[in-house]
């Protein structure tokens, strides 16, 4: 089973900082090779999942921005509850990457930040490696 970091992100080896995000990040995309096969994860699916979080992100810019926002994060929860019920393949990856379960984890705006950060990593590196559209 993967580790969580104090962040709450499931990593293969590591904790969460700053400084390792997308290391993290290309490791759980190349080990779960969520961009090969027949019936496997598309972008858009993935750019689906992330919209959630740039949704929010959008509207947070400081510390009292995630205070009055933060609430919008337990939204961003259910919709991945319900986009991984939906399909199997997008449950799958937001389980292995951890993205549903890590928003309990975010207390502070240098948190979401993180959070932020490691899913557009996710994203960047998934179509690195070859993502299928």
């Amino acid at each position: 089973m993967p580790e969580t970091s104090a962040a709450g992100v499931c990593l293969l080896g590591g904790r969460l900082t700053k400084m390792n995000y997308a290391s993290l990040a290309e490791r759980i995309i190349e080990n779960g090779a969520y961009a090969s096969g027949n019936g496997g994860l598309s972008m858009s699916k993935l750019r689906g999942v992330y919209a959630l979080i740039t949704n929010v992100y959008s509207r947070i810019h400081s510390q009292a921005d995630f205070e009055n926002y933060c609430s919008d994060l337990q939204y961003v929860k259910v919709k991945m509850a319900y986009e991984s019920g939906r399909d199997r393949v997008v449950g799958d990856f937001i389980k292995k990457t951890c993205l549903m379960s890590a928003i309990d984890d975010v207390e502070t705006y240098e948190q979401f930040i993180l959070y932020c950060r490691y899913a557009e990593s996710l994203v960047a590196y998934f179509k690195f490696y070859g993502g299928r559209d």
